[in-house]
């Protein structure tokens, strides 16, 4: 079992838990998954809630949506609970 990070504490999607609303601080990644990530929603200083984690993948929600991210996309983004 993993623990939460510290509030405050920037870390990967990738170790974020299900339940946890975390903010888009950076996307550590090329042009092209960055223009990824923004035609999928996800955008600096986004609120993402984590719904639930699936083998590798994270499922966020934000807004009305909802989205499935693969684990390396999701090691390339980083974020911080609020």
């Amino acid at each position: 079992m993993t623990t939460a990070p510290e509030h405050g504490k920037v870390y990967s999607l990738a170790n974020a838990r299900a339940g946890d609303l975390v903010r888009v601080i950076d996307v550590k990644a090329g042009k092209l998954l960055k223009k990824r990530l923004v035609s999928m929603g996800v955008l600096v200083n986004s609120r993402l809630r984590v719904i639930q984690r699936r083998g590798g993948a994270t499922v966020v929600g934000f807004d009305a949506s909802r989205i499935a991210i693969g684990s390396g996309m999701s090691q390339h983004i980083l974020v911080r609970n609020i």
